[in-house]
This record gives C-alpha cells, structure tokens and sequence, in this order.
C-alpha cells in the first residue's frame, strides 16, 4: 500500500523464507520453448500424416493435379494399392512424391522399389534426385543420395531409406515397411509371391510402441503395384480382379484404372499428338497404352475404334 513505508504483501514477504504455506504459486506457467516445440511438431506432424498431398504442395513446394492428389492420399491410407495408368500420367513422378512423403512423415521407413529391370526401378531414386533440386525443404531432409548402377539409394537423416532391387532370386535378404512394384505385369509372379512380398515381415518400429499405452497401434506395412495397359490373358488381370473384389468387400484394398483422355485433360499428354499416332496405319495401342486393360468395353477416340485396349 502506498500509504506505507516499504509495505510488502505477504505472498513477497515470504519469497526468500522458508514457510512453504506462505509461498505464492504459479499455476498458469507456461512451458517452455522444448515443450512448446515438441507439441508444435506433434500437431503438425498429425495434420501431414493425414493429409500427404498438402504437404507435398505446402513443405515440399510440388503441386498436384486433382487425380495426383486422390493417388497420393489412397497410396498413404490403403494397405494394398494398385495403378493402371496410360501413357503421360507421371507414375514414376507420383511414386517418388509418395516415397520422400513417407520417409519424411514416418521415421525410420524402409521402401523397396522393385520393377522388371533395375534401370526403371532406379528412375524413382533419380526423379527424387530431380525432386531434391527444386525443393530446399527436401534436401534438408536427405542425408545421401546415389543413383548408381550399383546400390542407388536413398537415405534421410531420420532413418528411413528408399532402395532398389533386382526383381529376382538374388533379393531375398532385404526387408521392408512397404515395397513398390513398378510395372508389376513385367515381374514374374513367383517372384512378387515368394520374394518381393516376402520383404515386409516385420512393421515399422517407432519408439512409441514401447510404451504399454500405445502399443495396439502396431503400423500395416503396405504392397503397391503401378503398371500400364496389357492384356486380360496375362496373370495380371487376375491380380486385378483379386484386387477389385477385395476392394467391394470393405478390405483396406484400393484400384484405379485411368485412361488416356485424363492425360489430356490436365494437358499431361498433348491431344493432337495422340490422335496423329492413331491415325498411323500400323498403330499399336498397347505400345501407347492409351488406357488400363481390356474388357467389353471399347475405348473411342473420335471415329477410331480399338477393342483390344480400353478403360476398367
């Protein structure tokens, strides 16, 4: 009180002494900038994890088309996914946005890359290699990157790494959280059923699994398969119908099948040019792969007609 000579109230009087009665509290203290930064990562992270296409456009600085989009969100939700995909749809693109995405989000991730020969599974460690040049965010996060001939890889400094391997006996001894098939028709069955699919025996270990709390929520690992058109005589077409009944009985399975007209449309995939080489009297539609697999549908592209490729 100003009315008093060094008037102190009782809460001050008994900072420095030992009665702890006396003593004020605090109890709106704030944390400090570690807790403050660990809850901001949590939120955040949360937020990423359920929802991989905007942090691709908003950390990695990659925009998407719509269908890029729907992709990269079923990729990150569905334990089985496949893609069938026409010529100019950017699989490759898409599947290294979805591996830098996941390695990113879930630390200590292990993805394999797999494809009928190593020159075209290496092409997802050298988009990402491409990736990494426009994107500082991206290359902040990657420790090592090799494209190689020999061991192309890549590592980031949370512990997860994206390889490529051999799609042949000689893969046996790796492992991992999730592996991807480019191309799968090229890939023999046995070798997807009794290699490949063999990587993924034990998920994803997080420290947080060691805490009896948490520890139901074990991680799925996950099986994608990218491939364009062929034919409904090759083993494929039955994957694909395994896939598709899965998927209409409620199982954690995604497909889609999108045809050439899409490319188009988000000027992936220049209209006239396609419509030049149909034109062409020894036109080949399984070397343009204009659209996912065959069936009783017929696929039309002005007046030209070609059963043997169509749309799912």
């Amino acid at each position: 009180m100003s009315g008093y000579k060094n008037y102190q109230v009782t809460r001050n009087k008994a900072h420095k002494g030992n009665n702890i009665f006396n003593n004020g509290r605090n109890f709106n203290k704030n944390p400090d900038k570690s807790e403050r930064l660990m809850t901001g990562i949590g939120i955040w992270t949360s937020y990423y994890r359920s929802n991989p296409h905007r942090f691709a456009k908003e950390y990695l600085g990659i925009s998407l088309k719509l269908f890029q989009v729907i992709l990269i969100f079923m990729m990150n939700f569905s334990n089985y996914f496949m893609y069938l995909a026409s010529r100019g749809q950017g699989k490759t693109f898409l599947t290294s946005i979805y591996c830098v995405i996941r390695c990113i989000l879930w630390p200590e991730t292990k993805i394999v890359v797999a494809s009928g020969n190593m020159k075209q599974a290496r092409e997802v460690i050298e988009k990402i290699s491409d990736l990494r040049t426009n994107s500082p965010n991206l290359a902040r996060e990657i420790s090592d990157l090799s494209t190689s001939a020999n061991d192309p890889k890549v590592e980031f400094h949370n512990g997860s790494w994206i390889k490529v391997v051999a799609s042949n006996e000689g893969a046996r001894s790796k492992r991992a959280n999730c592996i991807i098939v480019d191309e799968f028709r090229m890939v023999d069955l046995d070798i997807i059923n009794k290699v490949l699919r063999k990587f993924l025996t034990a998920p994803r270990q997080p420290k947080y699994l060691n805490n009896p709390e948490y520890s139901h929520l074990q991680e799925r690992n996950k099986e994608i398969y990218l491939s364009s058109a062929w034919y409904q005589f090759h083993w494929s077409w039955t994957k694909l119908k395994a896939f598709v009944k899965s998927m209409t009985n409620g199982k954690n399975y995604f497909i889609c099948g999108l045809p050439y007209q899409l490319a188009i449309k988000e000027s992936l995939l220049m209209k006239e040019q396609v419509l030049d080489e149909m034109s062409e009297d020894d036109f080949d539609p399984t070397a343009l792969n204009l659209a996912p697999y065959s069936s009783n549908v017929i696929c039309k592209l002005g007046e030209l007609y070609y059963p043997e490729v169509c749309y799912l």
